[in-house]
C-alpha cells in the first residue's frame, strides 16, 4: 500500500495542512505516523479527504452536512469513501449530480 506524506497530500487536494488536522478530527480519520513520526496518509484515506473536498467546497455542504452524507454513503447502498477506489468515487459522484441535476430540471 502506498503511503502520502502531509506535504504530498496537501499537494495532491490543493489545501493545506491546518486544513487536513482538521478533517482528520472531524471525520475520524485516523493516521498512521512513519518512523520519525510524521503522519502519513494511505491512498483511500486520500480518496476520503478528496471526498471531503468536494462535499464541503464544491457541493457546499457544512462539515455537520458532509459528515451526514458520508454516513449515508456507509451505511446504506454505497460503500464507504475509504473503501472506494477512484472510478468508484467518481461514478457515485457522476451519479449522486445527476440526482441533484434531476431536482432542478422541470418535464414542462
Amino acid at each position: 500500500m502506498k503511503y502520502f506524506s502531509v506535504t504530498q497530500t496537501c499537494r495532491r487536494l490543493n489545501v493545506r495542512a491546518h486544513v487536513l488536522r482538521y478533517w482528520e478530527k472531524e471525520f475520524e480519520i485516523r493516521v498512521k505516523r512513519n518512523s520519525a513520526g510524521r503522519r502519513i496518509y494511505s491512498e483511500q484515506q486520500v480518496e476520503k479527504l478528496r471526498l471531503i473536498k468536494h462535499l464541503i467546497h464544491r457541493e457546499k455542504l457544512t462539515v455537520k452536512g458532509a459528515r451526514r452524507q458520508m454516513a449515508k454513503m456507509g451505511s446504506g447502498r454505497e460503500q464507504p469513501a475509504a473503501q472506494m477506489n477512484r472510478k468508484q468515487l467518481l461514478l457515485w459522484l457522476k451519479r449522486e449530480l445527476l440526482q441533484v441535476r434531476g431536482m432542478f430540471t422541470t418535464d414542462g
